[in-house]
C-alpha cells in the first residue's frame, strides 16, 4: 500500500534492445570491508555497460586495494584525495568531472546492489527527459525497507514528535516512505519530494553545475541530499522513486558512531533548521539558538521511529 496522493507509474519492460551505458560514482571514506562488498556486487549484478568512478579520501588501505583493482578492470577510474572532503557534493562533483555517459548512479560504499538494480530506472530516464533523479529501494541489512522515497511532512499534521527532553511540533521534517515494511512491497514507481542519494540514478545534465559545495550544511550530517532534490525541483526537474531496483544499505556506516552522539544529533538538527530557513519552511528556532539548548534526537532514524506515515 502507498499513500493515496502518490502518483504511481507502472513500467512494462521489454527485452533490452539497446544497452545504455552508465557511469557509477562510489564515494568512499574508510571502511574498506564495506567498499569491497559494494564493488563486488556492482560488478556481479550490473547488466548495463558501465564506467565505475571511485572518489576516495580514505586513510586506511583503500588506495592499495584500488591500485590492484585498476590492473584487473579497464572500466575503473579511481581518484584519491589526501585532503578530506567537506561534504557529499564534493565527492559527487569530482566524480561528475570524469563521467562519460548521459546517466550516472550514486552508490555509497555502504550499499550492496542486487540483481537488475539499474535496468528499469535507466529506462524511465530514457523515456522521460524531465526526470533528473530516481531513487532506488534502500533495504536494511535485516531485509526490511529503509527508504522508498522521501516525503516532506508538516509536524502538526502528523502529531507531535517527542522524547524525554521535550516536544518538537513545528516546521517540517522528512519521512522515509515504507520504513520497516517487508522488502517485497513498494515495487512501483512514483514521483516524490526527495530521495536518498545513497542509492540513486541521475541525468548528468541535471546535476552539472547544480550541486553546490558552499558551506551551507554541517558536512555528512544529513539533509544535503534532500536539499539537492529541492534545488533540482526548483529548476523544473522531477524526482522519482523506482522500487524495481534494490540494494542493502547500512545507514551511517561510514560516518561512524559519532552520528548518534550529542554533537552528531545537534549538527543534524541544525542542518534541519538551515534547510527549513533556506527553503522558506520556517517555524523553527535559529540554528545558533540550538547551541544553547539540550539536543533533541532528531536525526532521520529517530524520525522514522517517532512518526508514522500512511503507506
Amino acid at each position: 500500500m502507498v499513500q493515496e496522493d502518490v502518483k504511481q507509474e507502472t513500467v512494462v519492460m521489454k527485452p533490452l534492445e539497446v544497452k545504455t551505458p552508465i557511469d557509477i560514482i562510489v564515494p568512499t571514506h574508510g571502511n574498506l570491508e564495506l567498499t569491497m562488498a559494494c564493488i563486488k556486487n556492482i560488478y556481479l549484478f550490473t547488466q548495463l555497460p558501465f564506467h565505475l568512478i571511485v572518489t576516495d579520501d580514505s586513510t586506511d588501505l583503500t588506495p592499495l586495494y584500488f591500485t590492484g583493482l585498476l590492473k584487473e578492470r579497464s572500466n575503473l577510474t579511481y581518484i584519491h584525495s589526501d585532503v578530506p572532503y567537506k561534504c557529499g557534493n564534493q565527492f559527487f562533483n569530482v566524480g561528475l568531472a570524469h563521467c562519460k555517459y548521459e546517466f550516472v548512479a550514486t552508490i555509497m560504499n555502504s550499499v550492496t546492489v542486487q540483481p537488475d538494480w539499474e535496468i528499469v530506472a535507466v529506462e524511465m530516464l530514457r523515456r522521460n527527459p524531465k526526470v533528473a533523479t530516481i531513487g532506488l529501494k534502500c533495504l536494511f541489512p535485516w531485509g526490511t525497507i529503509e527508504s522508498a522515497g522521501i516525503q516532506i511532512v508538516k509536524a502538526e499534521e502528523y502529531g507531535a514528535i517527542q522524547d524525554s527532553k521535550g516536544i518538537h511540533t513545528k516546521g517540517v521534517f522528512p519521512i522515509d516512505i515504507g520504513a520497516n515494511l517487508p522488502a517485497h512491497l513498494l515495487c512501483n514507481a512514483y514521483e516524490r519530494d526527495a530521495v536518498q542519494w545513497a542509492f540513486a540514478i541521475h541525468r548528468k545534465e541535471a546535476l552539472i553545475g547544480n550541486l553546490g559545495e558552499e558551506d551551507i550544511f554541517h558536512g555528512f550530517k544529513g539533509w544535503d541530499d534532500i536539499d539537492n532534490c529541492f534545488v533540482l525541483r526548483k529548476k523544473g526537474w522531477k524526482i522519482f522513486y523506482c522500487g524495481s531496483g534494490a540494494g542493502y544499505h547500512i545507514p551511517r556506516a561510514t560516518r561512524g558512531v559519532e552520528e548518534d552522539d550529542e554533537k552528531g544529533i545537534r549538527l543534524n538538527q541544525e542542518n534541519g533548521v538551515i534547510f527549513r530557513n533556506r527553503w522558506g519552511l520556517n517555524g523553527e528556532k535559529p540554528a545558533e539558538e540550538l547551541k544553547k539548548t539540550e539536543p533533541v534526537p532528531m536525526n532521520r532514524a529517530e524520525r522514522r521511529r517517532m512518526a508514522k506515515v500512511k503507506v
